[in-house]
């Protein structure tokens, strides 16, 4: 069975009504009683680069323009063994790009309104997360069952993350 974990702004979900979902979800923990105040929105490169630096890799579902290598998502570099040994597997990875498709070319400065691991592992997505809200501010994460429903914010505590985590 597949099963997606999408990310988003705090401020994007509030505008999209996901963020009044997430807390009638089945669990739900760290959704805040104010929102917080708009932000910019990630760009490609800088999300790239977040999970790059939480030693996240994953499959991308589009494709970076340029020839610099390090603007792209690694790879598995044990596929064998990776889930085995608590690698830092996203799955499959998708950006949500206004205006362009999974595989189609996206700028490195394009802006990013949400993020999608299909199948990852839930310690990567923990790390990729943490490490996306350092650049991108609180995010809402929640997977497409509609079941779970967690906020991240600049400065958490990865182990009482972890320790809410369902996935």
């Amino acid at each position: 069975m597949s099963w997606t974990l999408l990310v988003m702004p705090l401020h994007v979900a509030a505008a999209d009504g996901a963020l009044g979902w997430a807390a009638d979800a089945g669990s739900s923990f760290g959704l805040p009683e104010e929102l917080p105040p708009d932000r910019e929105l990630p760009t490609v490169a800088q999300v790239l680069s977040a999970f790059r630096e939480a030693g996240c890799h994953g499959v991308p579902w589009f494709r970076v323009v340029g020839p610099d290598p390090a603007r792209d998502l690694p790879g598995c570099p044990d596929p064998a063994t990776c889930a085995s040994t608590g690698g830092r597997d996203l799955g499959e990875v998708s950006l949500g790009v206004d205006g362009a498709d999974d595989d189609e070319l996206v700028e490195p400065d394009r802006a990013v309104r949400d993020v999608g691991f299909r199948k990852p592992s839930g310690a990567a997505a923990l790390a990729a997360v943490v490490a996306l809200a350092s650049r991108a501010g609180p995010l809402l994460v929640f997977d497409d069952g509609g079941a779970h429903a967690v906020a991240v914010s600049p400065g958490d505590d990865p182990a009482d993350l972890a320790r809410h985590w369902p996935w």
